[in-house]
């Protein structure tokens, strides 16, 4: 086990009420970890001030993701889609590098297998990276996507599971 690691993390699905802290979550680590990779604009359009709580609302509870959690504290979260998509995979900006996203992972895969999804694949950020590299998934190709007016570079990555 990895000794960074707190003793009383747990994995488990999202609950209704979590929109606001993933949110926070989600906002807080692009603005914060991702901006050494992507400038102030790609930032803001990847996670902006204003957000549609409804929509946000709306995409939790259709994704049901799971959730890591430290005494309470929401400090990851990510989404496994029908498919075998990973979205939205974030480590709290001050949990990085202390297992949270090897322990997403580790319960996305087992959801994966019991669904008889043989493959993984993701939209890996230019700071993620590295992270889906060193967890056995293989880079596709690098690429260009579009959102609310900004390009922003990322990985189309991909790892084989046993089912």
């Amino acid at each position: 086990m990895n000794p960074r690691v707190k003793k009383n993390m747990k994995v488990r699905r999202y609950k209704t009420g979590e929109e606001e802290a993933l949110w926070s979550l989600l906002y807080e680590t692009a603005h914060s970890v991702n901006s050494k990779d992507y400038s102030p604009a790609q930032i803001d359009a990847w996670a902006p001030c204003e957000k549609d709580s409804f929509q946000w609302a709306n995409r939790l509870k259709g994704t049901n993701p799971f959730v890591a959690e430290e005494n309470g504290e929401l400090i990851g979260f990510a989404e496994l889609e029908n498919n075998g998509h990973i979205d939205c995979f974030y480590a709290a900006h001050n949990w990085q590098g202390k297992g949270v996203g090897s322990a997403l992972l580790r319960a996305i895969e087992a959801e994966a297998s019991s669904q008889g999804i043989s493959s993984l694949f993701a939209e890996a950020s230019i700071t993620a990276k590295g992270f889906f590299q060193n967890h056995g998934f293989s880079i596709e190709g690098e690429q260009t996507v579009s959102l609310r007016g900004e390009r922003f570079t990322n990985y189309a990555v991909s790892k084989r599971i046993s089912s």
